[in-house]
Parts: C-alpha cells; sequence; structure tokens
C-alpha cells in the first residue's frame, strides 16, 4: 500500500435520498480511494442496499450510535494511511481527494485538510435548505487561510498517525463531534481549510427540523468548550467565526426586551432597533445570498438569519445551564 493510499469513511444513517449521489462521486474521484468504507448506523430505510451496486464495504453498526461512533469503526476496518471523511449526504467534486494530497503535501505542518460546501445544495430543496447551504459555504469559504476553524468532516483528510493521536471521536457526542474533534488537534498539526476541496450537500430543508438542528448544536457549543478548556488548541474545531459576537449580544439584547413590550410598548422599538441592529452584523452574508439568488431570497434569507441568531443564543444560554449544572453536581459529590 503506497503512502497515499485514501481509505474514503462515509458514515450513514437513513440517507437513501442521498447515497447513491455520494458514492457516485467518490467512485468518480481523479484519485481514486484504495478502500470505500460505508458505516451504517442502524437505518430504517433501504439505503444500506444501495451499496450492494457498489464495490465497497458495508459495516453495520450493532445499535445507532452516532457519527462519531460510525467513523470510528470506518477508521479500525482500514490499514490505509490516510483517512479521507465524508458524509452520505453530499457529493465531493470530482477533483477532491487530488486536491486535499495536494494541499497536505504543500503546507508544511498540515494535520488535516478540510474543504467547504458548494453555495448551492445538492438537491435543491426550498428556500430553508438554500439558505442552511448558502450559509454554511460563506463562513466556511471565510475560513480559508486563518490559522484557526471549526472542523468539518463532511469532505476531510486526515492522516491515521494525526487521527489516532488525537484520540478519534468522542462516542459520547452525537453532535459537536466534528467540533470537539478539532478541539484535541495537537497543537503542531495545523487545520487547513481549502476552497479547492468542494462537496455539494442535501441539507435540511424544512423549517422544524432546521430550527431544531440549530438550536440542539448552540446547546452543545458550551459543554463543548468546557471539554476544551485549558487546551492550547481549544480554539480550533469551534465556530468561532459563523456569528458576529457584537450580532449575539445584540439579539441577545432583543429576545431580553421583547417580555416587557406588553408593559411598555415604546420598548417595541428598541426591540426592532436591536434586531435590524443585530441583523446588519451580517450585512457581508446578506449580500451574498443576493448576488447569489436575487432580492427575494435575500429578503427570506434576512429573517431566517435573524431567527438563527436568537437561536444560538438561547440554545447557548441553555447550554450554559447544562454546564453549570454538570458542575454543580460533581462538586457536590
Amino acid at each position: 500500500m503506497t503512502e497515499d493510499a485514501v481509505a474514503v469513511i462515509v458514515p450513514n444513517y437513513n440517507k437513501a435520498k442521498t447515497l447513491r449521489a455520494c458514492l457516485d462521486a467518490i467512485y468518480a474521484q481523479t484519485h481514486p480511494p484504495t478502500d470505500v468504507i460505508v458505516v451504517d448506523d442502524q437505518s430504517t430505510d433501504h439505503s444500506p442496499t444501495i451499496t450492494h451496486d457498489y464495490p465497497c464495504t458495508l459495516i453495520t453498526q450493532p445499535v445507532n450510535a452516532g457519527p462519531a461512533a460510525a467513523r470510528n469503526t470506518g477508521a479500525r476496518h482500514t490499514t490505509a494511511p490516510l483517512l479521507f471523511f465524508v458524509d452520505s449526504d453530499t457529493a465531493p467534486h470530482p477533483d477532491a481527494i487530488a486536491n486535499a494530497l495536494h494541499t497536505l503535501h504543500t503546507t508544511p505542518g498540515t494535520g488535516m485538510v478540510q474543504g467547504i460546501y458548494h453555495p448551492h445544495p445538492l438537491y435543491d430543496d426550498g428556500p430553508v435548505e438554500a439558505y442552511r447551504v448558502a450559509f454554511e459555504h460563506f463562513w466556511r469559504k471565510r475560513s480559508v487561510g486563518r490559522p484557526r476553524a471549526a472542523t468539518l468532516f463532511a469532505a476531510a483528510l486526515i492522516p491515521r498517525t494525526v487521527f489516532e493521536e488525537t484520540g478519534g471521536f468522542d462516542e459520547t457526542l452525537r453532535t459537536g463531534e466534528d467540533a470537539e474533534f478539532g478541539t484535541r488537534l495537537p497543537e503542531r498539526y495545523r487545520l487547513v481549510v481549502t476552497d479547492t476541496v468542494v462537496t455539494r450537500h442535501d441539507d435540511v430543508d424544512r423549517f422544524l427540523p432546521f430550527a431544531r438542528e440549530q438550536f440542539g448544536f448552540a446547546t452543545q457549543t458550551p459543554m463543548v468548550m468546557l471539554r476544551a478548556w485549558g487546551r492550547r488548541n481549544a480554539g480550533t474545531g469551534m465556530r468561532v467565526n459563523a456569528f458576529s459576537p457584537t450580532g449575539l449580544v445584540l439579539s441577545g439584547l432583543s429576545l431580553a426586551t421583547l417580555p416587557f413590550v406588553p408593559w411598555w410598548p415604546w420598548l417595541a422599538l428598541v426591540w426592532l432597533a436591536l434586531l435590524v441592529a443585530s441583523t446588519a452584523m451580517s450585512h457581508e452574508f446578506l449580500r451574498f445570498t443576493y448576488r447569489i439568488r436575487g432580492l427575494g431570497f435575500a429578503a427570506y434569507a434576512t429573517a431566517l438569519h435573524a431567527l438563527l441568531y436568537a437561536l444560538a443564543v438561547v440554545g447557548t444560554g441553555v447550554g450554559v445551564l447544562r454546564v453549570a449544572w454538570t458542575l454543580a453536581r460533581g462538586y457536590r459529590r
């Protein structure tokens, strides 16, 4: 096996809609993978049977254990020196692996190479998904060339030695596991984000699942930060540039003002001003939505973005309370 042998690891759970497109894209790579391992996390749809049409290895988890456990399982079932993680709801561009290898070999100190999302979804299922994918593309593209960025394993290449030294994924986490992994990446390794590695993503396309997902991630963030406390590389992995800190503060103030409006109606103007100001902190992203889809979508994205800030504020608050409760329980013991 050569030093550039790459094993592609695909965690899968109920992705019958996208798994075929994902595997088609993997087998169309200009740098063919040595192994393709699909780890099924006890899917209840027919997605595992899709793998029968490809020369890949299918591993079925004994219980549904989440993407962290699935990725660790895939890594254990290959001896390839390089691991390329691909989510089963994505389809990487044909040159993704080749470009990731080039970056790994030409950028000194690189311990992990990760790509970005394409600004348009794999399957365009409506404005919620269009907004979500556009936002993920925009802020991750801004991470290109930055010393610290949020780790993303939708399209990421990492040497096995680095993966094992970092300790793999924390299997107790059901969300935020990729961000938490980044906080443990040894400091001597660089996380390189490149826009030469691109993947198309089929994201959540309905409002309520979108809101639940964003809220869930926000509630998990304080616990991930607590676990990373004191680590010199703790900044790597977190979504440090996804939101404007000022925007979050203004959004929090607007939420704090809203309950008092029935008693003091004039506060409605204060609430509106704070809401507009918090949204204005993302003016670059909103201009981007106008460029790619026009005025109507930009207006829709503005409203959804204001909601995203609110979910981030409330979810983080809930997460902080969870951390406080966890610490208090540990102190009492």
